[in-house]
């Protein structure tokens, strides 16, 4: 199904998206995400504490017509879901088959539209409300047959358009190894905060219509973080790839954990679980290769920050050494290096997308991510041999 707005002769915000060197898509949704603001506050001082099927009723229209003004006849794939998602749980009423049922059909229906819309770029069509809806849906089912109700309101994944490429690989080769990392480090900074400023337009909007209220804190000051996306002081300051994922893109964080890392408890195996949350991340994501790479990446990462943190921990003689005057500064200093020019190796895969384009820059880079971190398993009982736990003795 073609985008009927799209398809349409330019109009003003096709002439504006022009000349602004934008795209169309990207305009209308930038636009979207402010038009959040009059919307809730017209909900708030014309039908708050009013009938609640009133207020179900408008916020399901202006949400549909927003729908329709970013993806024109394409918003069917948004009533269609939600229909047959919904006969679907009337149906298979306590029953486990509900939410394997409403996963499968979702999960399913996501990939084809990838499969049919995709293309080398990042694409800003109907697939990407679709993905949330994905997550919300499935959330709903397994809620409904876990006896619970749903915490998560509403949550906003990847609406911007891609960032342009900062990097050409014939450039970079041009540069020094050490001027091509710097720019890698700050290049990949920059494609997160692509989420970032999006994520803080949408809870601002959440924040103006009151549904972020998360109680009090221990001083009774309201707090207003329901809906928060990032942890910008914990992003900014992150010396750990651990870090990275406990600031960044929480909520999607919090419903992986909970619908799909506990029920995988079967496999006996925390990494086999892990595993398979980036393994389901990647395929919602979308059929790119780079997505798969950047997961995989993730994955061996990890295991390694992970198993590497303890060893460290029980050498007093290391632990010692590190707190040495100055050695706590340059300690921060050598991580924070470490994770933004990392970050930015993983982060190529994930915006380039096709393999061809990310394969090309990690090769400008050497593949040092994949030599560092594949081979930790086989270096790993040297590391522990250099490395002995041991108390630091005067």
């Amino acid at each position: 199904m073609e985008d009927s707005i799209s398809m349409s002769s330019p109009g003003l915000i096709a002439k504006l998206a022009s000349s602004v060197g934008a795209s169309e898509a990207a305009l209308r949704l930038l636009i979207s995400i402010f038009l959040g603001f009059p919307i809730v506050l017209t909900h708030r001082y014309t039908l708050f504490g009013k009938l609640p099927n009133i207020q179900h009723l408008y916020f399901a229209l202006t949400g549909l017509a927003i729908n329709y003004f970013n993806y024109g006849s394409d918003i069917l794939h948004t009533v269609v879901t939600v229909v047959i998602v919904y006969i679907v749980l009337l149906v298979f009423q306590n029953s486990y088959r509900g939410p394997i049922i409403v996963l499968s059909f979702t999960m399913a229906y996501l990939l084809i539209g990838y499969y049919m819309t995709a293309t080398d770029t990042y694409d800003i069509k109907w697939t990407m409300p679709q993905c949330v809806l994905t997550l919300r849906l499935s959330g709903l089912a397994f809620d409904l047959y876990d006896g619970t109700l749903p915490t998560i309101l509403y949550f906003v994944r990847e609406i911007v358009e891609e960032l342009k490429m900062l990097m050409i690989l014939f450039d970079l080769q041009e540069l020094s190894f050490i001027t091509r990392c710097a720019v890698l480090a700050i290049w990949g900074h920059l494609a997160l905060y692509k989420y970032i400023s999006v994520w803080l337009l949408v809870e601002a909007v959440c924040i103006a219509s009151g549904i972020t209220y998360n109680g009090k804190d221990d001083k009774g000051n309201t707090k207003w973080n329901g809906l928060s996306n990032i942890n910008l002081i914990l992003f900014e300051g992150t010396t750990l790839f651990g870090h990275y994922i406990e600031a960044f893109n929480i909520n999607t964080n919090h419903w992986v954990a909970q619908y799909i890392y506990k029920r995988l408890k079967f496999l006996g195996n925390r990494q086999l679980s892990q595993l398979g949350v980036l393994v389901f991340l990647a395929v919602w994501h979308g059929l790119h290769s780079g997505y798969y790479m950047c997961f995989f990446l993730e994955f061996i990462c990890m295991i390694m920050e992970k198993d590497l943190q303890p060893i460290l921990q029980r050498n007093g003689v290391v632990l010692e050494f590190l707190r040495k005057p100055g050695m706590k500064q340059l300690t921060w200093l050598a991580l924070k290096v470490y994770t933004l020019v990392f970050m930015g190796y993983c982060m190529a895969p994930f915006v380039l997308l096709s393999y061809h384009k990310w394969w090309q820059v990690h090769k400008s880079f050497y593949f040092m991510g994949h030599i560092l971190w594949m081979p930790w398993y086989l270096y790993r009982p040297i590391v522990k041999k250099l490395l002995p736990p041991k108390e630091h003795t005067s």
